[in-house]
């Protein structure tokens, strides 16, 4: 009796919490038999009808707006044009109406190691029918309604095609956007990933969604390829879980490679993605740094506004800062990496940097753009050379693809063909 009232409080703290109404609640009774500590548990399942058509086009047209405002050398090689027409052609085959979304939560850690509980996505084939199971770290957002249990994501189209889709929200969004994500702390939020991925098990169990394989597949762009690599050591190293194949495009696989690059080049589409780092570094490890040695009195006066309130989407926040030159944002001993104040924040950089000791046993997919405007490409040469040096079982795809966001486009579209041309949705372990 005690469990199934802690059960039903539960349940009701996640429901309040949440950002906007879902298309239908769930039967409390439906789920009573999971366990709470050890389960996803729903709080609201849907049809990917209508509205997750709606969200993609909303996606795909935000992405056009920014792949129209790039550099003029980024033209030759793909067009704006060509990057989203490919992304609306793979979902116009697409059916929405073939897979059910549950939004829910799990528990997990925070920077502390204290419990918390997280929240997330799980997108399954309409029919039951699953072949294997992805876990999906998404890239970069700023807005909270951009996270997977508030937006149907990107990725989610693969539960039409066989895949259960699990895409956790990460800390700062979804049931915790009152928090500060501790952005690229890459073990954390591997673990945080990894636990929404166990918590899924025997729920996907209780509504008969097992997979035919049990071997899994790792997906993730941008900074999720990066927490993509670290959630694949995590696995490899508890060895809890087979891994049939990593797929990792564009990621900061070296914040120290990407900080240095960024201030040196004194520019990047994404301006507030070096404030992230910096913020993220310090909540992650309890760094107690002086923002005002980091930040210009500008940034600093509306970072609360800009990038903590979560609500704004990370062209917007290039918006309100109304620059794109770091030196505009960042002080000058920010911008210089042998200054006092930068010690700290870059040995916590540098132990979040999966480059420095990813040795993968599973096969990986490698993808990177040659052109890439805000993951420096040396992220990728460096990871490669590492990966090469012990031997692994690793299969390249860098291009002149153009910018960081039409990346990402050519990354699902060659993911797609992996899993489906080529067959490795079917293969064994």
């Amino acid at each position: 009796m005690k469990s199934r009232i802690g059960y039903i409080i539960l349940v009701l703290m996640v429901m309040t919490s949440c950002y906007h109404v879902h298309d239908e609640w769930v039967r409390l009774d439906d789920f009573s038999s999971l366990d709470p500590a050890k389960s996803f548990i729903p709080y609201s399942v849907s049809i990917d009808g209508i509205q997750a058509e709606n969200q993609l086009n909303t996606r795909l047209n935000r992405i056009e707006a920014e792949c129209t405002d790039t550099l003029i050398d980024d033209v030759m090689r793909t067009s704006s044009f060509n990057s989203v027409g490919l992304a609306k052609g793979l979902f116009s085959n697409w059916h929405s109406d073939q897979s059910r979304s549950y939004c829910g939560s799990y528990m997990s850690v925070d920077e502390n190691g204290a419990p918390i509980r997280l929240s997330g996505r799980i997108v399954v084939p309409l029919n039951g029918k699953v072949k294997r199971i992805m876990v999906v770290s998404h890239y970069t957002i700023g807005a909270n309604y951009e996270a997977p249990s508030e937006s149907f994501p990107l990725e989610g189209i693969f539960a039409a095609r066989g895949i259960a889709v699990i895409v956790p929200d990460y800390i700062g969004y979804g049931m915790t956007a009152d928090r500060i994500h501790p952005y690229l702390c890459s073990r954390l939020t591997a673990q945080n990933v990894a636990d929404m991925y166990f918590a899924s098990l025997p729920f996907l169990q209780h509504i008969d969604c097992m997979p035919e394989y049990d071997d899994i597949l790792l997906f993730g762009y941008s900074q999720g390829g990066a927490t993509t690599v670290a959630v694949t050591q995590y696995l490899e190293n508890s060895n809890k879980a087979k891994i049939r194949l990593v797929m990792a495009g564009g990621g900061p696989y070296d914040i120290c490679v990407t900080y240095d690059k960024l201030i040196d080049n004194d520019y990047t589409d994404y301006p507030c993605a070096i404030p992230l780092i910096i913020q993220g570094m310090d909540v992650g490890h309890q760094l107690d740094l002086d923002y005002s040695q980091f930040f210009l009195p500008n940034t600093l006066e509306h970072m609360d506004d800009w990038i903590n309130s979560k609500r704004y989407a990370m062209a917007e926040i290039t918006e309100l800062m109304g620059t794109k030159k770091l030196s505009d944002i960042m002080t000058p001993e920010a911008c210089n990496k042998t200054s006092d104040g930068m010690t700290l924040l870059y040995l916590a950089m540098l132990g979040n940097s999966v480059a420095n000791s990813f040795v993968p046993h599973s096969p990986v997919y490698l993808f990177h753009s040659m052109d890439d405007n805000v993951v420096p490409f040396e992220n990728a040469e460096q990871l490669l050379e590492l990966v090469q040096h012990y031997d692994c079982n690793v299969e390249t795809n860098f291009g002149h693809y153009g910018s960081h966001v039409k990346g990402y486009l050519r990354f699902l579209y060659t993911a797609i063909q992996l899993l489906y041309e080529h067959g490795e949705i079917d293969r064994k372990f």
